[in-house]
């Protein structure tokens, strides 16, 4: 429930949900991700602009699905702790990769003149400008030198001072080819923490699969026996070096880092909102029949075949142009006028012409189902070109039996009980909250972007 302000608050604060703040830098972060993820939206004017408010409104109610979450004990699952711990532990070893090894590696200019006698000199002088062509190439080589040794070395030490254990009997029974059950569950430890069997297999399996054709060339049984227990012992050996670089990789406790701990907090924060939505939501939204064939029966029109097509296209030679042109149809650009100035083809038909959508790839024909008229599509890889369709019409065609259907008659009508339910569910979780939004703060922010303000907002303002 909205409830006004009796005092102004923090300008770096955008909103509260239930005392828990929005901030500027969260906002500020969100539309980078906006810009990244969708280039043709701009701050300036025109049809693909941004608009903060949305924003805000879309961050508070990630923020309520979150705390509900919580209060549903979504983040106490098996599963969920099992990805968060996977996360630090993978989060950890790229931090001690970084730490013990790449930020040792020093390659000096030195370096790569001497990598360029023994190379390149060793059987006389070379060309003039050789060295500049190969410069890079040779840091390269350096670098990948550089790094393998510190990641040895470093390995090297961790195994001395390590206690391993080995069921070397375990291992020397093991055959690539078959499943095994038993009581047995574990082929070796790493100071106690064990190394499953089953993941020694999948190992095994993995690696045994891409060898086979190898080892179906091999007629004598010792030189096969020879080799797979070779791919035994690489295994076996990465397994327990991975085991070892987690085991000091978590030792060295980077989760209590303020940069790691945010980074952890934003996946839960990513997992609770998927938790919510399939654990609460999706079990309300399945589909009946008497839905599907609703829908099926009031949207004839978008289950045919054979149908006719009125179009307008672009046609490029790469796919950069056909990107920069949808771009500023997205931004407003009129379709016909863009095309006489970037297309390759054009050819401005003076009457209305209707084409049998049969007729086209099946890229381009299921790109036409989806539009309706007026619509433009996405940019299409069709025969080394790339094309634009703008939909004028549709007309005729045969209905496609509803038993052909049904599956992305499940996703369409699955997807709009969907938000209808998650709507509905968000409008409960504000009903019972208490959010509070910082007019003052974004309309600074919104002035930056060239934005007004909304007249209205699902929540009140502070004033």
């Amino acid at each position: 429930m909205a409830v006004p302000c009796c005092a102004a608050m923090d300008a770096a604060v955008l909103a509260e949900v239930n005392g828990e703040a929005i901030n500027k830098d969260a906002l500020q972060k969100r539309i980078m991700a906006i810009h990244r993820n969708k280039p043709q939206i701009r701050p300036e004017e025109g049809a693909g602009r941004i608009e903060v408010m949305e924003i805000v409104e879309e961050m508070i109610d990630e923020l309520l699905i979150i705390q509900d979450a919580y209060r549903l004990e979504l983040d106490r699952s098996a599963d969920f702790i099992k990805n968060i711990e996977s996360f630090v532990t993978t989060q950890s070893v790229i931090r001690l990769r970084k730490e013990v090894v790449l930020a040792k590696i020093n390659i000096s200019d030195q370096d790569i003149l001497n990598y360029f006698k023994e190379h390149y000199e060793k059987d006389g002088p070379t060309p003039e400008g050789m060295f500049e062509k190969v410069e890079a190439r040779i840091k390269k080589n350096l670098r990948k030198e550089k790094e393998k040794e510190l990641s040895d070395n470093f390995i090297s030490a961790l195994r001395k001072q390590a206690d391993i254990w080995i069921d070397r009997d375990l291992i020397n029974l093991l055959d690539p080819e078959k499943d095994y059950t038993g009581k047995k569950s574990v082929v070796a430890s790493v100071k106690g923490d064990m190394i499953p069997l089953d993941s020694f297999l999948y190992d095994m399996k993995q690696a045994s699969q891409k060898r086979a054709r190898m080892f179906a060339l091999l007629k004598d049984n010792e030189q096969l026996e020879k080799m797979q227990n070779d791919l035994k012992k690489e295994i076996l050996d990465s397994l327990i070096t991975y085991k070892l670089i987690e085991q000091e990789a978590l030792k060295r406790n980077y989760a209590k880092d303020s940069l790691f701990m945010n980074k952890v907090k934003k996946l839960k924060e990513k997992l609770l909102i998927n938790e919510f939505k399939a654990k609460t939501i999706y079990p309300l939204i399945i589909p009946t029949k008497n839905e599907l064939t609703q829908y099926y029966e009031d949207h004839i029109d978008d289950f045919k075949k054979g149908y006719e097509v009125w179009f307008k296209d672009m046609i490029f030679k790469t796919r950069k142009d056909a990107e920069k042109a949808l771009k500023e149809l997205k931004q407003g650009a009129s379709f016909e006028f863009l095309a006489v100035q970037v297309s390759e083809k054009w050819t401005p038909r003076q009457k209305v012409v209707w084409v049998n959508v049969d007729s086209f790839s099946p890229v381009i024909r299921k790109e036409l189902n989806r539009l309706k008229a007026g619509e433009i599509s996405e940019v299409i890889a069709d025969n080394r070109q790339y094309k634009i369709f703008k939909l004028k019409g549709k007309r005729g065609g045969e209905p496609i039996e509803f038993s052909r259907v049904v599956d992305s008659l499940k996703k369409i009508v699955g997807q709009k009980n969907f938000d209808k339910m998650l709507s509905k569910y968000l409008a409960e979780l504000r009903d019972v909250s208490t959010i509070r939004i910082n007019k003052k703060a974004l309309k600074f922010i919104e002035e930056k972007y060239r934005q007004k303000l909304p007249e209205e907002t699902k929540t009140q303002v502070s004033p």
